[in-house]
């Protein structure tokens, strides 16, 4: 069975303790000692003095690494539960699976069947679809759409629409398939791009897009072009320059907020941490452009890859900048070891999700489905998901 929605609250709560004891304990034990070295200078023959001292650096070590691995284990029983045995994966009117051999859990009531699929060559940037039909998805005639593009296993390419504007948010790993399914659109212009981040399954289609496509705006975090660890985004700045497209840098107030039509946008998630912190691959999932967009009084959060790395709890922070919302672009693409943590599902309270993956992570389905066992999840093994929202703030989904 599911873990129950009550050991769950209880094990945020656990969480949330032993988080504020890892930190103030050993801060409060650190201003101890050091009023016990005072002491000891003032009474170095002072024995007690020194045992005490010993004591608390013990005591420090204890209050810190013991809290940690608690967490730790919360982290895991809440990972590991068997919802993805018992519920279905939303499927949405289609039985369309792009890939002949992608490795992932198909449910079918209490049934499970797996299929097999390569694994990617390597965790950040997937694989393409290129070379791949693309599912034949047509625009919307009037109105506000968002489309969740399959762009392969672990990687983003996410199309807005409000009218005849159009919008994207990541390039996927290549943009082949992007580009088929612009022009099926009819899309001549972009109104912009957004790149949440420098890594290959968010920017890999960009070059192909801005070579098929105007593009008015490029919205980035041009700091990375001063980066020497991040090259890309240099190249993204560059490429833009050249093509005429004006260059929207996210540090800017006036960039943070801005419309599609009647869609409504505000970033999250500004600042960027510089290659002499994330020298580690995955880390520059941290620098992740936020974005919630508002469609008729709903919101929906685009996360990219946020996560709370090496001690930078940024998708916590963000989480409760952001707060309640209806839609949730799962965090990179479902993975869980950084990622969708506990403390920012509980704040944001999604009513569905969506995972951009070609195939369902059972990582973030299971998190999710024990904090909010009711709410429809969505994955784009299956081909785009397209999501509307009416004027009357009802939300529909299409495949």
């Amino acid at each position: 069975m599911c873990s129950s929605e009550t050991i769950i609250a209880f094990l945020i709560i656990v969480n949330r303790i032993l988080g504020v004891i890892r930190i103030i304990a050993p801060i409060l034990l650190i201003l101890s000692i050091m009023i016990s070295l005072c002491k000891k200078v003032i009474n170095p023959e002072d024995k007690k003095i020194q045992k005490r001292i010993k004591n608390k650096i013990i005591a420090i070590v204890i209050l810190f690494f013991i809290p940690t691995i608690v967490r730790a284990i919360i982290y895991t029983v809440t990972n590991t539960s068997t919802c993805l045995e018992e519920e279905d994966i939303v499927r949405i009117n289609s039985n369309y699976n792009p890939f002949a051999n992608v490795e992932y859990v198909e449910i079918q009531g209490s049934s499970k069947k797996k299929k097999i699929l390569p694994n990617p060559k390597d965790y950040e940037f997937g694989e393409s679809v290129e070379g791949i039909s693309a599912p034949k998805t047509n625009a919307i005639s009037n109105g506000n759409a968002i489309y969740f593009l399959n762009v392969g296993e672990s990687s983003d390419a996410i199309i807005i629409q409000d009218d005849n504007h159009f919008g994207m948010i990541d390039t996927g790993v290549s943009g082949g398939v992007i580009v088929e399914q612009l022009k099926r659109f009819g899309v001549k212009q972009l109104d912009f791009i957004m790149i949440t981040h420098s890594h290959g399954d968010h920017t890999g289609g960009y070059n192909t897009i801005m070579d098929n496509f105007s593009v008015k705006t490029l919205i980035v975090k041009a700091d990375g072009a001063k980066d020497p660890g991040h090259t890309m985004y240099k190249h993204l700045i560059e490429t833009a320059n050249k093509k005429g497209t004006s260059i929207c840098d996210v540090k800017d107030p006036a960039c943070q907020s801005f419309s599609l039509g009647n869609i409504n946008f505000q970033l999250y998630n500004v600042d960027y941490l510089s290659s002499s912190i994330n020298s580690q691959g995955r880390f520059d999932n941290v620098n992740s452009i936020c974005a919630v967009a508002t469609i008729n009084g709903r919101k929906i959060y685009f996360t990219g890859d946020i996560g709370n790395y090496y001690g930078h709890d940024h998708e916590s922070i963000t989480a409760r900048q952001v707060g309640d919302i209806d839609i949730y672009k799962v965090a990179h693409h479902g993975y869980t070891s950084f990622n969708n943590n506990l403390d920012a599902l509980e704040i944001i309270k999604p009513e569905y999700s969506v995972v951009t993956n070609s195939r369902p992570r059972t990582e973030a389905f299971n998190r999710l489905k024990t904090l909010y066992p009711n709410m429809p999840i969505y994955f784009t093994t299956n081909g785009t998901i397209t999501l509307t929202i009416n004027q009357s703030g009802e939300i529909n989904f299409y495949q």
